[in-house]
């Protein structure tokens, strides 16, 4: 383990109140409308039943894959170009304008080009089937709307504008969801709450580009679109493999079981994942932070802040593992058998716990400018997830759920690596070994405990203690 110099405890201090604190704005920002849209999903489950449910979940896999490739990596970019490039601001704009004009093209060309792939998609319901590809058309184009609300989002944070971010964050996760929902009590199938999530993205990002070139002009230096592709492009198989942490475990079970066994994992990985979404939440505002330090204390800022976010995972994650037979019968109707999913839901939640080292070093990596091998060590960090996702779910499908936290550790352990060879700075790793324990017992706990029955409620009593653990870190943290 590198060890970076002691930190001043001020300056690690400071950095975490701002994460924690003026960074809760974008954290609230990212995580409300996405929690609000998970209180859509159980009526959309109802709706739509078992097995029509697998294949909005495909399709949805498919947008995530479909905005991360066809992104060009250029959100990842904007962010660091608005802070560090000598453009700054106004280039950052410029990135915003040209990144989502090349992914528009980049989508219509798959879109354009459907006859060519659609052979590809095979179930044996033809029924399904012709679901499944309407459904991956409106997941393309849902995909290049997206992205440019991720670029604008980039955009945002760089020019601290919180209130902004919040309203184009709520537009485009929960606007989408409840528009989809209005279209499913006309015609109760895939294609038409799709289609809303399509038109309801297509808002979203008018919105964002509204918002982010009233306030000024787009101007590049010359060589800057060509310095964010280099930068960029290496990031996509990063940025695709991260997200398949979680999607491609949903085409395996697909591929290995059925598409409505896959729609079951998908509600388990919604729920298991969530506390995710809080530390990508963060990240809005924990990158900003770590590269604005000065060099010297870079390292002792990341040890400071990486320790109190890991900390909140572990209380989180565990949290959402102990209260998981409740959380799943609320998204999913007794025909799922909901409870069934338990032990995946707090296997996937430790993964987010394990999420938080893989975040710290690549923040150093990016700050340093220095991503390209992320494009290797990402892909066979999820390669390795996924072989043990497929060994231990072709005995048991619960099992699959290990690919997420498997995925998260060899991405840690690849990141840690990276950082070292490309020597993008070092920090005291040693800081994550207590959440992270803490992060598994609690997780532990949550997949092995009683999910029904009066025994079941000594989870309320944990989850109760984690919540206040919660608070008092929040407390000691912002005073």
């Amino acid at each position: 383990m590198s060890k970076s110099p002691a930190p001043s405890g001020s300056a690690g201090a400071a950095a975490s109140k701002g994460v924690l604190g003026r960074g809760s704005i974008y954290t609230l920002g990212t995580v409300a409308p996405i929690l609000a849209n998970v209180a859509v999903v159980p009526i959309v489950t109802r709706v739509l039943g078992k097995d029509t449910y697998g294949v909005v979940a495909i399709a949805i896999t498919v947008m995530w894959v479909a905005m991360m490739a066809g992104s060009l990596g250029i959100p990842s970019v904007i962010t660091r170009q608005g802070i560090l490039a000598r453009s700054g601001v106004a280039g950052a704009r410029a990135l915003l304008v040209r990144g989502s004009l090349m992914t528009a093209g980049i989508m219509a060309i798959a879109i354009l080009t459907a006859p060519l792939w659609e052979p590809l998609v095979q179930e044996k319901d033809p029924v399904v089937q012709a679901q499944l590809r309407d459904a991956i058309l409106l997941a393309l184009a849902s995909s290049a709307f997206f992205v440019m609300v991720e670029n604008s989002q980039a955009l945002l944070r760089v020019l601290d504008r919180p209130v902004a971010f919040v309203s184009l964050s709520l537009t485009a996760t929960l606007g989408g969801p409840l528009l989809g929902l209005t279209l499913l009590a006309r015609d109760a199938t895939p294609q038409r709450y799709l289609a809303g999530l399509t038109a309801g993205y297509a808002t979203a990002a008018a919105v964002g580009l509204v918002m982010c070139l009233r306030g000024g002009r787009p101007q590049r230096d010359r060589g800057d679109t060509r310095a964010a592709l280099r930068m960029g492009l290496p990031v996509i198989p990063h940025l695709v493999a991260l997200y398949l942490a979680n999607g491609a475990l949903v085409l395996l079970a697909a591929r290995l079981y059925d598409v409505p066994l896959s729609g079951r994992l998908q509600l388990a990985l919604l729920v298991g994942s969530s506390p995710a979404v809080i530390t990508s939440a963060l990240n809005n505002s924990w990158a900003p932070v770590v590269y604005r330090a000065l060099e010297h204390e870079r390292g002792a800022v990341l040890a400071h802040t990486a320790r109190d976010i890991a900390t909140l995972a572990a209380l989180i994650s565990g949290g959402v593992a102990l209260l998981s037979p409740w959380l799943m019968r609320f998204v999913a109707p007794s025909s799922f058998r909901p409870v069934e999913l338990v032990p995946a839901v707090a296997i996937i939640a430790f993964g987010c716990v394990l999420s938080v080292a893989y975040l710290a070093n690549v923040h150093l990596i990016f700050a340093a400018g220095r991503s390209l091998w992320l494009s290797l060590v990402t892909p066979l960090s999820l390669l390795a997830g996924l072989f043990c996702a497929y060994l231990a779910g072709r005995e048991n499908w619960v099992l699959l759920a290990v690919g997420f936290p498997a995925t998260y550790l060899v991405l840690a352990l690849g990141t840690a690596w990276l950082r070292r060879y490309v020597q993008a700075g070092s920090w005291n790793e040693i800081a994550l070994l207590l959440p992270t324990g803490l992060g598994l017992v609690i997780c532990t706990l949550g997949g092995v405990l009683p999910a029904s029955g009066t025994a079941a409620l000594v989870r309320v009593a944990a989850a109760a203690v984690a919540g206040l653990a919660t608070l008092q870190l929040a407390s000691r943290v912002l005073r």
